[in-house]
């Protein structure tokens, strides 16, 4: 990429227009490329963006362009006669493909995170020399992040999940749900329990716990349970938790040392079975009395010994 750096043009330009003014690449060769340059615009253009004008074809030109430089660069890893050298012999076509499969990656790393990423990412003007293989490996990092946030929130959802696993693809929905699981693990454990889900009496245990202890006492407890927890996860979902900061329990924390309302707030950050969230708000409706054995109701679609 220096050399692009240098004369304010992609690398690919500048190999093309090296070549040709050596006498490397015949006219019948540039013109060849030049052709096939244009109808993988058009197709791009066509395929990719609106209805087709002047300044989409400019961007399908820019596109092209841009996957085709990534191609070429990842084939000849910055070295300009090697990179004379595949042109000559396979042709721009070839880069191109070498180039899509660069950012075909993408999709295997998360298939939800490459939805998100517009093809218009990998334009590449003509006087733009950033290295697009810097942002092409910032763009897979994050496809990483991606799928490891998913990994992670099946792995611990399947274990502290209360009800049926319903996935969204919003990664900031995603943290919130995953920090009530492990605030709901936390809270489990602060209580003693060895339980997994809550149930309506272990709701109230808890709740009896948190507004009858002191806060200091609580708060002390809480960071052996969070180690307890913690020292039960494999060490990348470990790091990984720690590096979004989701092992901070900052929340849980905070409704903890403020304890006002605590008894309103602590449900409202933890995953609780909809039953028990039902009852703590008065609106189960699952009994035929009109509410006046809901606990037993409760009770008896889930067993406080399951």
């Amino acid at each position: 990429m220096k050399i692009a750096e240098l004369r304010n043009h992609p690398f690919l330009l500048l190999v093309l227009k090296d070549g040709a003014s050596e006498g490397y690449f015949t006219p019948e060769f540039m013109h060849k490329t030049k052709q096939q340059l244009s109808d993988m615009s058009l197709r791009i253009a066509s395929d990719n963006l609106s209805i087709i004008y002047a300044d989409q074809i400019k961007k399908g030109c820019e596109i092209v362009l841009g996957i085709s430089n990534l191609g070429l660069l990842d084939l000849c890893d910055n070295d300009t006669e090697q990179a004379k050298t595949i042109l000559k012999e396979h042709g721009i076509v070839y880069c191109f493909r070498a180039g899509w499969a660069k950012y075909a990656q993408l999709k295997k790393v998360s298939p939800s995170y490459f939805e998100e990423i517009s093809i218009s990412s990998y334009a590449l003007a003509i006087n733009d020399t950033s290295d697009i293989r810097l942002m092409h490996t910032a763009l897979a990092d994050e496809g990483y992040k991606s799928a490891k946030l998913l990994q992670v929130y099946r792995s611990i959802a399947a274990t502290y999940g209360a009800s049926t696993l319903l996935v969204d693809n919003d990664e900031d929905v995603l943290k919130f749900e995953l920090q009530k699981f492990l605030n709901t693990a936390v809270a489990l454990l602060l209580i003693d329990s060895d339980k997994k889900v809550f149930t309506h009496t272990l709701y109230q245990q808890l709740n009896t716990y948190l507004t009858s202890t002191d806060k200091n006492l609580v708060l002390v407890k809480m960071e052996t349970c969070i180690t307890s927890f913690t020292e039960q996860l494999s060490v990348l979902t470990k790091g990984y938790l720690q590096d979004i900061n989701l092992l901070d329990f900052i929340e849980l924390k905070g409704i903890i040392n403020q304890q006002e309302n605590i008894s309103l707030y602590i449900q409202e950050i933890l995953e609780l079975p909809i039953t028990v969230a039902n009852e703590l708000n008065d609106d189960f409706d699952g009994g035929y009395d009109f509410h006046a054995d809901d606990e037993d109701d409760i009770a008896y679609l889930r067993p406080d010994n399951q």
